[in-house]
């Protein structure tokens, strides 16, 4: 299967969120990622109560506030990941119980996956990892949870090392978040990331042979300062890209490469800004839609007989919105270049009318 295929179905897999149940669609997710297993032991009753009956009867450490259990309204175990299983899918993998990571030791021999359904519509990061650290409380081995509220879900993972004063104890330490995933619409970021995190991929790229080492390839994958490395690195290679493919009007600047090298490195920036108020609902999603985009060029050429992105929608946006005071923005004159001489070269009048 190609790289496009797996992320197709990791796609598909988050979108059954808003069709089949909570525990199914959440095990198809992990299935998609590679993480296959059998041991698999449902709650009775996926509510609060029954977790409670099960798992936390005479446990003392569980903070039923923290974890903001009047807000469950469905949980569930979804199943145990034990070395045997993984050891199914790499001969490599061993069975040890505790291993020395930098200064510290971890003890980790399985995984426990839970899904709960929370009632509100969002929450915060803070919230989502006091509820996991709550959780994580209660048993012996890491638990990874999976949040679904409103129309999102967030992947949680803690990391934990063996307490210095007594080994039978664990310390619970950061929790790390892939957060508010769009079920309807998934962030090609999201999907990007979950991909990273299954099991063949970090396989490839860690060569973990026992559980600590999966555990530490999930952080290192999860880390912001590894994520802001990939993203510096993809836009530096897309610059590369783009100075040999593009060109920019001449200017004062006499050197051609100056010049196309300071415009483009305005034009990314500008680009990224954009994209930013995009996530914020703040532009149309349709500026950033192929099939939406022809529409608009079509229109466009019509009078303007070009067919350029910049001019149709980044100059709009650019110098015609950004640029100008909200009681100071308008519309060039209806009609094409040659009967509209007086507004030829004015960048801050929009040359198009969205949605005539």
């Amino acid at each position: 299967m190609s790289e496009t295929e797996e992320k197709q179905k990791i796609h598909a897999a988050i979108q059954s969120f808003n069709k089949s149940g909570l525990s199914k669609a959440s095990s198809d997710l992990f299935t998609e990622l590679g993480y296959n297993t059998d041991r698999q032991q449902p709650l009775s009753s996926p509510t609060y109560k029954e977790f409670k009956d099960t798992y936390i009867e005479g446990n003392n450490g569980f903070n039923e506030a923290k974890a903001l259990v009047k807000e469950w309204k469905y949980v569930d175990l979804l199943f145990q990941l034990s070395d045997i299983e993984l050891s199914n899918q790499t001969n490599m993998f061993d069975s040890k119980k505790v291993v020395t990571s930098g200064d510290s030791k971890i003890a980790m021999e399985s995984y426990l996956f839970f899904a709960i359904g929370l009632s509100g519509s969002s929450y915060t990061r803070t919230t989502l990892s006091l509820i996991t650290r709550e959780i994580n409380k209660v048993f012996t081995m890491p638990v990874m949870v999976i949040f679904k509220y409103g129309q999102c879900i967030t992947l949680a993972v803690i990391n934990r090392r063996i307490n210095k004063k007594d080994e039978q104890k664990d310390v619970l330490k950061k929790v790390t978040l892939i957060k508010d995933i769009g079920i309807l619409n998934p962030h090609r970021a999201h999907i990007e990331i979950l991909h990273d995190l299954s099991f063949s991929e970090l396989l490839k790229k860690h060569k973990f042979t026992n559980f600590v080492e999966l555990h530490e390839a999930w952080q290192k994958t999860l880390d912001i300062k590894e994520l802001n490395k990939r993203f510096y690195q993809e836009l530096a290679n897309w610059y590369f890209w783009a100075m040999d493919h593009i060109s920019f009007p001449d200017d004062i600047e006499k050197d051609k490469s100056i010049l196309n090298a300071t415009s483009l490195i305005r034009l990314i920036t500008r680009i990224i800004f954009i994209w930013f108020i995009k996530e914020k609902s703040l532009v149309s999603e349709n500026l950033f839609d192929k099939a939406e985009i022809k529409k608009i060029l079509k229109e466009f050429a019509k009078d303007h007989k070009s067919h350029s992105y910049y001019n149709a929608i980044l100059q709009n946006l650019f110098f015609g919105t950004l640029n100008q005071k909200m009681d100071e923005r308008g519309f060039a004159k209806e009609g094409s270049f040659q009967t509209n001489k007086i507004n030829y070269g004015i960048k801050n009048l929009f040359r198009l009318r969205f949605g005539k």
